[in-house]
């Protein structure tokens, strides 16, 4: 179990063959795979634990804990995961399910919150990393089903293991607190994106030299998107701004995801700025773009906005196309943000 995550296409890819969820069983034998013996891998545990326990207690205990299934491992499980960690692909499973970006939103609803209870139960929800991407991935779920309590519960979860994650891990709590946050607290969000923009300067990826992977691209344009955003909003709006900061976003090699929301971006902005033929191209590259890297929701957001520029007859109909989407998805945000009336220029 070491093959990691596919970026085929852009964004986090689903990872190869893996056991529905993670047992304890799982676990254990991974260990032991990695140590090259159940013995190995009980002398390993007894080193990290400065020989507290003799080896042969810890084989007993590893045996013991094979037979957990899902329940909470106790203080062994514990020790395994601090010794051990989990299996690479298990890790990036949460990561999938916790981006945005990933293809995992692009999912009816209901299925994925089954598919988050499968993964979010232990071992994988006691490994700190892990529990902080699994329940991003509620948080997500919570945002698209306009159910703010249990977003602020989720993020608050997340937060509690930021520490030991990946800074990926941090951007994309900042990102969907910020997003989460806007509409009430406004302040607290540009807080958040300060902190999104911090970890981005330290990966580098706000540097136009810079060639980052598609995870941290897809990052990139999300942060863009919600800066943009409340350049939008200001009162006179900003959008020379707002259009600098999209056109900062490097399009070579750029996966379908940061591709499309470069051009949604651009098409609104010029569309607010009268520019009524350029805002239609960039809004029609945009749902290609989306229909490229198999990204549904985006999809649906491209053709909601080019039914807005459009207007009349045309326009509705690419409007109804992308409400029809997000019920189909069973999306309950997406659909009251593509049903509200179309603003004026």
């Amino acid at each position: 179990m070491t093959k990691r995550a596919s970026t085929k296409g852009g964004a986090t890819e689903l990872p190869g063959q893996l056991p529905t969820g993670l047992s304890w069983a799982e676990l254990v034998d991974w260990a032991v795979g990695d140590a090259g013996s159940l013995a190995a891998a009980a002398r390993r545990v007894a080193a990290a634990r400065g020989y507290k326990e003799d080896a042969a207690s810890i084989e007993r205990a590893l045996r013991r804990l094979r037979g957990r299934g899902h329940s909470d491992g106790g203080a062994w499980g514990d020790r395994v995961l601090s010794t051990f960690g989990v299996p690479p692909q298990a890790e990036e499973r949460a990561r999938f399910l916790g981006a945005y970006h990933s293809r995992f939103t692009d999912l009816p609803l209901p299925l994925c919150r089954d598919l988050v209870a499968v993964w979010d139960r232990p071992p994988l929800s006691d490994a700190p990393a892990c529990a902080t991407w699994l329940a991003l991935a509620r948080a997500s779920c919570a945002l698209r089903g306009r159910e703010d309590a249990d977003v602020a519960t989720q993020l608050e979860r997340a937060r509690a293991g930021l520490s030991a994650g990946p800074p990926e891990a941090r951007v994309e709590h900042a990102l969907v607190e910020a997003y989460a946050r806007t509409p009430t607290s406004p302040e607290r969000a540009r807080e958040q994106l300060d902190v999104a923009e911090g970890e981005l300067r330290a990966a580098g990826v706000l540097d136009a030299r810079a060639a980052p992977s598609a995870d941290w691209a897809c990052l990139h344009v999300r942060w863009t998107d919600q800066r943009a955003y409340a350049c939008n909003r200001l009162r006179p709006p900003r959008y020379d701004e707002s259009e600098a900061l999209y056109d900062a976003v490097p399009l070579r090699g750029a996966p379908p995801f940061v591709a499309s929301r470069r051009a949604g971006g651009l098409a609104y902005v010029a569309w607010k700025r009268g520019r009524r033929d350029q805002a239609v191209a960039f809004a029609r590259e945009a749902s290609t773009r989306a229909g490229d890297g198999g990204h549904l929701r985006l999809r649906a957001m491209s053709l909601s906005m080019l039914g807005r520029i459009l207007g009349g007859d045309e326009g509705h109909s690419y409007r109804m196309r992308a409400i029809d989407i997000a019920r189909r998805l069973d999306d309950e945000s997406l659909r009251l943000r593509f049903e509200r009336p179309a603003p004026s220029l």
